[in-house]
């Protein structure tokens, strides 16, 4: 593998731009697998001091074809490059490996854009039970990086494809020859003005569809009201391109389709719930797979499979957000345990990990699988903190703008947090600010605040005595407010607890930025102990709290004396 990544940085040296490189990297692994009698020749009448690099440059011009044919630059030296590829090896999983590294794991590359993580297309290649002679679809299949997975897992499989731009079609039509897939049409082409797998009124259907939608494209959907693809489902807006590409695909789908999506397209918003309304009524989920975080790179955003087929009376959600079936690698996580995730979708099993939910029990507000978890573990003596009615809400800066007049308010920050127990001194006091906004997001007994962002979780509860004062919690603050006092007194203490810091920190953690999201906190499972033993805990925590606020107070007396 070192060889061919120094290979891949040496012809970098030649060609400024990377796609050149990428495709070159291919045409050669093309050339060994099928002419490996040609390479040891070349390098044989190259070690004869004969020149080789015209002969090689007209050959590899020949055998790749005019329409994908990259030039090697002139200045490399041909001899050193044949001889590096002689000596690795490009076998199918070593090649999977290496464009993993060049495209997710060296991220300067900027290729992460175009591809999917290796273990991803493993686990989609599964789920999509390949059969001989099926018909595959993706309406977006970037630099191709899913078909070796494909091509590993059954080549003898009919592969379609429609791609926007025409230097990552040309890279995947090169990953799909390697790979020697069967039959390959894969076209340069807009879906949205028109696609090419239609006769008339009448879109083609294929056996398979896959597809990893392109985040970061603009999309012209002013066009696409009338068509009949979006109308019935008027789901159509140029931020949520997933949701374009998704109805697009749909309409070519005769078996089985995976699809990553967005987790917050799964759950609220009334403009994705439309679509999820639909695929609910029609039976057409199958399962939803919750990924790990943090496994796409510059990714800020969760993600989930969503696996479409037809005639479904039950779904099955898979959550594989969990340290099993991840581990760290860099700055990302790695998916792993794949084909037990794959294990768990084709027998529809019930484990720790998944759930099965009768279609007339699903809540299309939200599909993701963790939230279906959750809700199992009430059943088994756990309480999901969404079903104890709390409601959790974001600090603000409630001073510095045009409507502020003059008020005096405690403007609150994690300086104000108390070690342990009920925080009740806040030394910020302002004079000014916007009343309106004070008065919607002022502060009550038994709110729990936390710190947004941390390497370490902070955590504190407010006590009766912030009723004495008008004080607002800053924008870098989360706040948990629960209408029982003696619940928010127990998940104070579930969180002071080493059982739910360790919980906390995983959220953090799991963010891959060092912050809480709302719906991690409202998807955490509660321990009832806490909340029936909560009063008595804190009873035990103000007692040494107020020991070592008198121990502290003793200690930096002596340091002054």
């Amino acid at each position: 593998m070192k060889k061919l990544l120094d290979c891949f940085d040496y012809l970098k040296r030649y060609h400024s731009d990377l796609l050149d490189v990428v495709s070159i990297m291919l045409e050669l692994f093309i050339f060994k697998r099928e002419n490996a009698k040609m390479l040891e020749d070349m390098i044989a009448k190259s070690s004869k001091r004969k020149t080789i690099k015209e002969d090689f440059h007209a050959m590899l011009h020949n055998l790749i074809g005019e329409e994908l044919y990259v030039p090697i630059s002139s200045n490399a030296n041909i001899s050193k490059i044949l001889k590096t590829l002689l000596q690795s090896s490009t076998e199918l999983h070593n090649i999977t490996q290496f464009l993993h590294i060049i495209s997710q794991k060296r991220t300067t590359n900027k290729l992460y854009y175009y591809s999917t993580p290796r273990e991803v297309n493993d686990l989609l290649a599964l789920l999509l039970d390949l059969q001989d002679n099926d018909e595959v679809y993706n309406p977006c299949y970037g630099i191709g990086s899913i078909f070796l997975s494909l091509g590993n897992l059954n080549p003898n499989i009919h592969l379609y494809g429609e791609e926007l731009d025409e230097r990552l079609s040309n890279i995947a039509r090169l990953i799909a020859r390697f790979t020697q897939i069967k039959d390959y049409k894969l076209y340069v082409n807009d879906i949205l003005k028109q696609p090419v797998f239609k006769a008339g009124s009448i879109l083609r259907q294929f056996n398979k569809v896959i597809c990893n939608p392109p985040l970061y494209a603009h999309m012209g959907v002013e066009q696409l009201k009338g068509d009949e693809r979006f109308s019935k489902i008027g789901i159509l807006a140029k931020n949520y391109p997933e949701l374009v590409f998704l109805t697009h695909a749909l309409a070519h789908l005769k078996q089985r389709g995976v699809f990553i999506v967005r987790n917050q397209t799964l759950q609220k918003s009334f403009l994705e719930e439309k679509l999820r309304d639909k695929l609910v009524k029609e039976r057409m989920i199958e399962a939803v797979i919750e990924l790990p975080k943090n496994i796409f790179p510059h990714q800020a955003c969760d993600f989930s499979v969503l696996v479409i087929s037809h005639n479904n009376k039950e779904i099955l959600h898979i959550n594989a957000n969990n340290p099993h079936f991840y581990t760290k690698d860099g700055k990302y996580n790695q998916l792993r345990h794949i084909d037990e995730i794959a294990m768990l979708f084709k027998q529809k099993k019930e484990s720790e990990f998944s759930k099965i939910t009768n279609i007339k029990d699903v809540k299309t507000h939200d599909l993701r699988a963790s939230y279906y978890l959750a809700s199992k573990m009430i059943h088994t003596n756990e309480l999901l903190l969404a079903d104890m009615g709390a409601t959790i809400f974001r600090g603000q800066r409630v001073h510095g703008g045009s409507k502020d007049s003059e008020i005096t308010y405690y403007d609150v920050g994690i300086a104000d947090f108390s070690v342990c127990g009920f925080s009740t001194k806040f030394s910020h006091k302002k004079m000014s600010g916007d009343k309106q906004k004070i008065q919607k997001y002022r502060l009550k007994p038994y709110d729990i605040l936390l710190s947004l962002r941390s390497i370490v979780p902070k955590v504190t509860i407010l006590g009766e005595c912030i009723k004495d004062h008008i004080a607002v919690a800053n924008a870098g603050i989360l706040i948990l407010r629960l209408a029982d006092k003696n619940k928010a007194i127990g998940l104070y203490c579930y969180f002071f607890s080493n059982e739910g810091f360790t919980h906390l920190k995983r959220i953090y953690e799991q963010s891959g930025e060092g912050m809480v999201y709302i719906n991690e906190l409202l998807a955490s499972s509660i321990p009832p102990r806490y909340l029936l033993e909560g009063k008595k805990r804190m009873q035990e925590i103000e007692s040494l709290k107020h020991e070592f606020e008198s121990l502290e107070t003793k200690l930096q007396h002596l340091k002054q004396t």
